[in-house]
């Protein structure tokens, strides 16, 4: 058998959409299409084994000809959030490693992003490192030097990203090894060490031990490794692979065939799959999850033409990503510079009870402001907009004062909607502000009236930070 390559790193996150747009803002990483229809009557819980499993499913390119990161947003069933007490060392999926064409550019989108690092970065010029948290909490090791640099490599894109590895912590090397090597039949390589004991702290693990194993999965590495002190806990009571994190990853295949082969010879081996692959799109894709003797899943997949556009493509069901495609969903935005600098654009986009003011929106209430500040979880309710429309926004993201996100509830129309607002700094101290929409629509022209109630927005909102602010003076 030839050897498999690692062929996508599957994430369940919280907001699909959320987590698509800031992988891309930080990294790099390029839009590659995704799908709806992961839906129960298609086979997604047998697929899965998950009960009533239904998700959203965007994916993301890198640099490389056969690989991806799949992003999940699970609908059924509710997924758990990982646990705020969550160590690398425990079992589980847990680290995705990153090299980056410009690590210092790297640390200053993340810190405009307000994206707060693990620890300093270590290493010399030319070989630091350092870790951070995705908006789901999944581990993220951005390295500057690139540990496959002396190898030949394909490449699809010129984006400034490449996935390296992915790391696994297992209570049982042997295991392991049994599963990835005799019966998986990747390559184990001595010579390689990803890792030694100065990096973890990187993580928040100083001093700990640990014994470990890598191994070549096409242009990618998977780490393997056995926590000694910290040991690591167990997957969490009631755990699924939809609840929050790293999923699974997969190895690709190149036929039908091969597919069916292998899901026999795992399950031969005491590797069962959930289901055996399916064979309604056999002659253009079919996968299978299998699960390994210690809880891990794994995604066997076989993709016919990756990277190749089919003519007919009912319901994004032909493709599956591997290649540049927007995601689904419609798009527009509205941008205008503003007189102000964006500190004073941002204490008016946060007076949630004064928008009313300033937007095509007659009244403003804010319904819940968990942190008190108007900032993340806030709910506000707007109503007597535009043909009367009444929505409910949810503040998703609030990185002062640069970024707002937010989830609306309610346009005639339109579902799925997520709105994202950007405030750029100008030289002499203005700001650029772009509010994007993106969201689901099979009515005409919600497009364009989306783009004028944007365009509206945008409009009183720079009117109203561009007013001289009065102070109060004590009587």
């Amino acid at each position: 058998m030839n050897e498999l390559p690692l062929n996508q790193i599957a994430i369940s996150v919280a907001d699909v959409q959320l987590s698509h747009r800031w992988y891309r803002d930080i990294f790099g990483y390029q839009e590659a299409g995704g799908t709806s229809m992961f839906i129960p009557l298609l086979g997604s819980d047998k697929v899965q084994g998950v009960p009533d499993a239904t998700s959203v499913c965007w994916w993301l390119m890198d640099q490389q000809d056969f690989f991806q990161i799949e992003l999940f947003q699970f609908s059924k069933p509710t997924a758990k959030s990982l646990p705020e007490d969550w160590r690398p060392c425990d079992i589980g999926y847990s680290t995705i490693g990153i090299h980056v064409a410009d690590f210092d550019a790297t640390l200053d989108r993340l810190d405009v992003r307000r994206v707060r690092l693990l620890g300093d970065p270590i290493g010399e010029p030319g070989s630091r490192r350092v870790c951070v948290r995705d908006p789901d909490g999944v581990l993220l090791e951005v390295m500057e030097d690139d540990p496959r640099s002396g190898e030949p490599r394909s490449r699809s894109s010129d984006a400034p990203v490449v996935t390296r590895f992915v790391t696994l912590s297992v209570p049982d090397l042997e295991e392991a090894r049994r599963t990835w090597v005799e019966v998986l039949g990747l390559t184990e390589l001595p010579e390689v060490r990803l890792h030694g004991p100065e990096h973890e702290e990187l993580w928040g693990l100083p001093g700990a031990t640990r014994e470990s194993f890598v191994l070549r999965a096409g242009d990618m590495f998977i780490e393997v490794v056995r926590y000694l002190d910290p040991v690591g806990r167990p997957w969490p009571d009631g755990y699924r692979i939809s609840d929050h994190g790293l999923l699974n990853v997969a190895l690709g295949l190149r036929t039908y065939d091969a597919l069916r082969n292998l899901v026999a010879a795992c399950e031969t081996a005491g590797i069962p799959p959930n289901a055996p692959p399916p064979t309604t799109l056999k002659p253009v894709w079919s996968c299978s999850y299998v699960n390994d003797p210690m809880g891990f899943s794994i995604e066997l997949l076989y993709l016919a033409r990756p990277g190749e556009k089919r003519l007919v493509n009912p319901f994004n069901l032909i493709e599956l990503g591997f290649r540049p495609t927007k995601a689904p969903v419609h798009r527009t935005q509205a941008s205008q510079v503003v007189g102000a600098p964006p500190e004073r654009v941002w204490q008016v986009l946060l007076d949630h009870a004064a928008m009313s003011t300033w937007s095509p929106f007659q009244q403003s209430e804010v319904i819940a402001d968990p942190g008190g500040h108007g900032g993340a979880g806030t709910v506000r309710r707007l109503s007597g907009g535009p043909v009367g429309m009444s929505l409910t926004e949810t503040i998703v993201v609030a990185e002062e004062p640069y970024r707002l996100e937010y989830t609306a509830d309610g346009a005639p129309g339109q579902d799925f909607y997520h709105g994202f607002i950007t405030l750029d700094p100008l030289p002499g101290g203005g700001t650029r502000v772009t509010w994007e929409a993106q969201f689901h629509s099979r009515l005409p022209g919600v497009t364009a009236a989306t783009t004028r109630v944007l365009s509206a927005l945008v409009q009183g909102l720079a009117r109203v930070a561009e007013q001289p602010v009065v102070e109060e003076v004590p009587a």
